[in-house]
């Protein structure tokens, strides 16, 4: 039985995305650092999941963690990154703290696990990464989500090992993710979401559903061929 690891899981698009590889099989593991409501639920329902709260903005305390849970981690058969902090602010408002903390979250705890876990990928000669990433990085994020954007558009410039990792038949890919219909839009009380579903061709939001179908694939053996490329999911944008 094949594993998966979804980081950032407490996310609408987290939960989605553990539900359906619990469905295919998988056993999940699952990285939260908030207890939602949602998350409890999702515990009572599956099986095969295990649970590991850690804040991602300490680097010391992901890299403490991956060396102590070696065992759990290097059996991860795929990596999904729905990792997505969004603090809210205007460019003009952010400083170093902020910008720091969203890369770190974002960004460079994922690095950190990705470099410990692909080589036992490679040593099993299967593996799948999918990075959700944000259609945002087009129009340099929205008036109030800068440093979210740089940090999901940094998730498009993959290391030149991937050709090695391809070899392997481990892959890895980015999904421009759109507008979908997650909390993430209800954290900003000023934005016009009629607006900005207005501006999408298909004339709507994606559903989490939708989103984590798409994911699955790329996260999967159906995927036997496309790695290293970043690809839009967002009703055309």
């Amino acid at each position: 039985m094949k594993s998966v690891l979804v980081l950032g899981g407490s996310s609408d698009i987290g939960l989605e995305v553990a539900s359906v590889y619990h469905d295919k099989g998988f056993n999940v593991i699952l990285h939260y650092n908030t207890m939602r409501d949602e998350l409890k639920d999702l515990v009572r329902k599956l099986d095969n999941i295990k649970l590991i709260c850690l804040d991602l903005s300490n680097l010391s305390d992901v890299e403490n963690l991956i060396s102590d849970s070696a065992d759990i981690f290097s059996n991860s058969d795929v990596i999904v990154n729905c990792t997505g902090y969004l603090e809210p602010k205007e460019f003009y408002e952010i400083n170093a703290d902020h910008i720091c903390r969203t890369f770190n979250i974002n960004l460079f705890a994922v690095l950190l696990f990705y470099k410990n876990i692909i080589p036992h990928m490679m040593r099993r000669e299967w593996g799948r990464i999918v990075n959700l990433g944000s259609i945002g990085v087009k129009y340099g994020g929205g008036k109030n989500s800068f440093c979210y954007a740089m940090t999901k558009h940094s998730l498009e410039f993959f290391p030149s090992e991937h050709k090695t990792w391809a070899s392997k038949n481990v892959f890895i890919n980015t999904l421009r993710v759109g507008v979908t219909d997650t909390r993430i839009h209800r954290i900003d009380k000023t934005k016009d979401m009629s607006h900005r579903v207005s501006l999408i061709p298909a004339g709507r939001m994606a559903s989490v559903s939708e989103i984590a179908k798409s994911v699955y694939w790329f996260g999967s053996e159906e995927n036997t061929f496309i790695t290293a490329q970043v690809l839009a999911i967002a009703g055309g944008e």
